[in-house]
Formats: structure tokens, C-alpha cells, sequence
């Protein structure tokens, strides 16, 4: 009897305990859940990474005096706080030392991944390297940097073929026959920036091209030719093209100073009948000059990138000599730049995954189909 009493008593008891076990067990996966649920409501229903981690994202930007920028600084904290991630922006307003500043401050916040706009391709290459020293991945965005630079990656527009397409259509019979000469002046953004260099050089390669019937690398070959002679003269000339560019002002990108450059160019290139710019910006305060001199419906005007708001209004005008420009859109651009973000902080790739450039897909954008892209609720 006292065997059957024991054996009862132990059974009892290991039931209590498996009980006991079950009902502690139960709370515990109920207050993971109740956790998981709080920090989606408090922050995001989409993490972004697969453990449930949150990530504090910094992006470095060069300036907000242009409408890109503004646009650009918008779809990264857009994409970035959609993941329920802490943003941080921070302006350098085209200083290099303001730059370098903001580069220190985001390294030691500790931040997890760096976003950039560069000011400068070669003055950053300290403080990136500095970054990435730290542990932390640098991902630039716009502004091409120097090969001493190691971001993961730089994201921006198809540069060279966005300028290759607007070429292509400003120098068609359409626009110029054959027998006009093409007399041009161009606008560029800053010098020693790459990306605009690729885009006048693709500008020039496009028209060469519609001109002369020369293949794609022909074309290219002739329009470097052409750029080392800016660099050396500050004009150049393409005689199987009757293509020419007798003049190149700087605007910085903006259309204040687009503006006197355009009037500086004006007052010895009476006999234009073109103007090239690097974007719509620049482009825009040019057309202001080229109204304010009574001289717009003799010159026609192309840019090799942005796609700005302004331009492609200006664009669909009945009669406007806006030709086209080249996609250059901040939000696909600030998108991707989050998305590969994404995909570091959450192990899916490395940095050896990428290559030096991503870009976007290339489109010149033209009254042809202007209409299609026009956004009028876009901030650029």
C-alpha cells in the first residue's frame, strides 16, 4: 500500500511540474507577441531586416539649395522611416569642412549605415574611408567620387546615356537639317564633377552621333576629343557634325547662378542657336537670361539630366524651344540607395555585391512622352 501511495504521490507531482512548465511557457511566448506588436505600432509594421531589428540611418547631404536635393533628402527619410528606422540628415550647404564635420559627428553616434551626397569627389575620400574604417558602410548617392573613395556604392541616373539620348534627339533633322550649324554654348554644374562630365560628354557624343550616322563608340571617341579641347580652350568644335561649342559657364547647379552665366556667355555669343546645360536647374535661369535679352524663340535649349517639375513644363508648352532632358529622379535614386541599406544591415549581401556604380535606368524625356512622366505633386 505505501508502494502504490508513493508511485501515486510522484505521478502527481510530475504532472505538477509539466504543468507548471506549460503554464510559464504560455506568458512568455504571449508577452514576445505583445513585444512584437508595440514595436510595429510604435515605430513600424515593416522592420526591414529579418530579425526584427531597427537600424539608425544618417544621410551626409552636399546642399539644399536645388529642388533634386530637397527631393532627394525626402525619399531617403521617407524609405528609411517607412522601416521604422531613426533618421538623421544632415546639411553641409557645399562646405567641405562642413562635410568632413558632419562625417565625424554620424561616425561617432555610432550610426548603422551612412548615406552621401558628396561636395567634393576627392575631398571626401578621407572621411569616407574614415567611415568605413569605423565598421560602418557608406553608400553614395548623385555625385560619382573618387576611385580612392570605397562606398559600397555610388546610386545615381545613367548619366552619360541619359546625355546620349537628349543628344540624339537635339541633333536630329527635326530639330536642326542637316546643312544648319549647330552653334552652341554649354552650362556646367562644377568643376571636376564627374557627373557632369559624363553627362555634357554624353550631350555631345549624342549629337555627333545623330549627325554623322557614327556608331555609339565612334560617337564617344569624338565627344572626348571634344572635352579635352573644353578643358585646354574652353570651346570645341566637331566639323563632321558642323556641331560647335564656343563657349562653357559655370552655374553650380542652381538657377541663380545659371542666370549671370548665361548673360557673361550672352555678351560675345549673339549668334547661338543652342544651349546645352548639365540639368534643368541651370537651364532654367539660363531660359530667364535668354528672356530678359529678347532671345528666346531663336535658340533652342537641352539639359542632360534631372527631369525637374519646372522642365518638364516648360517642356509640354505649346511652341516652347525646351527640347528635352534626361531622368534624373531623386526618388528612384533615394529608394535604391535604402533598399541596398537594407540588404547590408540585414546580412542578405556585402559589400562585395556591388558594383562601383548602380545605376538607374537611362531616359531622355522629350514632348513625346513628357506627359507620361509628369508628376505635378512631385517635389522636383
Amino acid at each position: 500500500m505505501k508502494k502504490l501511495v508513493v508511485v501515486l504521490l510522484a505521478v502527481i507531482m510530475a504532472v505538477s511540474v509539466f504543468a507548471g512548465c506549460a503554464a510559464d511557457t504560455q506568458p512568455q511566448a504571449s508577452e514576445t507577441a505583445e513585444s512584437g506588436t508595440n514595436a510595429q505600432g510604435s515605430e513600424s509594421a515593416d522592420a526591414g531586416a529579418a530579425d526584427g531589428k531597427t537600424f539608425k540611418v544618417a544621410y551626409v547631404n552636399k546642399t539644399l539649395n536645388n529642388p533634386f536635393y530637397v527631393a532627394l533628402d525626402a525619399a531617403i527619410k521617407e524609405e528609411v522611416e517607412n522601416r521604422g528606422w531613426q533618421y538623421i540628415s544632415l546639411d553641409a550647404s557645399d562646405d567641405i569642412t562642413k562635410e568632413q564635420e558632419n562625417l565625424e559627428t554620424v561616425v561617432s553616434q555610432k550610426v548603422d549605415a551612412i548615406i552621401m551626397n558628396a561636395v567634393d569627389p576627392e575631398a571626401c575620400v578621407p572621411s569616407i574611408n574614415a567611415a568605413v574604417g569605423a565598421g560602418i558602410p557608406v553608400i553614395c548617392v548623385d555625385t560619382q567620387v573618387s576611385d580612392q573613395a570605397k562606398p559600397v556604392t555610388t546610386v545615381l541616373s545613367n548619366n552619360y546615356e541619359n546625355g546620349y539620348q537628349v543628344g540624339q534627339y537635339v541633333g536630329s533633322e527635326e530639330i536642326f537639317p542637316a546643312d544648319e550649324e549647330i552653334i552652341s554654348v554649354l552650362l556646367s554644374g562644377a568643376k571636376g564633377n564627374l557627373v557632369g562630365q559624363e553627362r555634357r560628354t554624353g550631350l555631345m557624343a549624342g549629337i555627333i552621333a545623330a549627325r554623322t550616322g557614327m556608331s555609339a563608340e565612334e560617337a564617344k571617341a569624338a565627344a572626348e576629343k571634344m572635352e579635352q579641347e573644353l578643358t585646354d580652350s574652353g570651346k570645341a568644335v566637331n566639323e563632321e557634325a558642323k556641331f560647335r561649342i564656343n563657349s562653357q559657364g559655370w552655374g553650380n547647379w542652381t538657377a541663380d547662378e545659371g542666370l549671370p552665366a548665361m548673360e557673361d556667355m550672352l555678351v560675345a555669343n549673339k549668334d547661338i542657336n543652342l544651349v546645352l546645360s548639365e540639368n534643368d536647374n541651370m537651364l532654367l535661369g539660363a531660359k530667364t537670361a535668354l528672356d530678359n535679352a529678347g532671345m528666346t524663340e531663336q535658340i533652342w535649349l537641352a539639359a542632360g539630366a534631372d527631369g525637374q517639375k519646372e522642365a518638364y513644363e516648360e517642356i509640354m508648352k505649346e511652341g516652347s524651344r525646351y527640347l528635352g532632358t534626361g531622368e534624373n529622379n531623386p526618388y528612384k535614386i533615394g529608394t535604391k540607395a535604402v533598399e541596398i541599406a537594407e540588404a547590408l544591415l540585414s546580412g542578405e549581401t556585402d559589400a562585395s555585391s556591388y558594383d562601383a556604380i548602380t545605376p538607374t535606368e537611362a531616359l531622355a524625356v522629350t514632348k513625346e512622352n513628357v506627359a507620361e512622366i509628369y508628376n505635378p505633386d512631385s517635389l522636383f
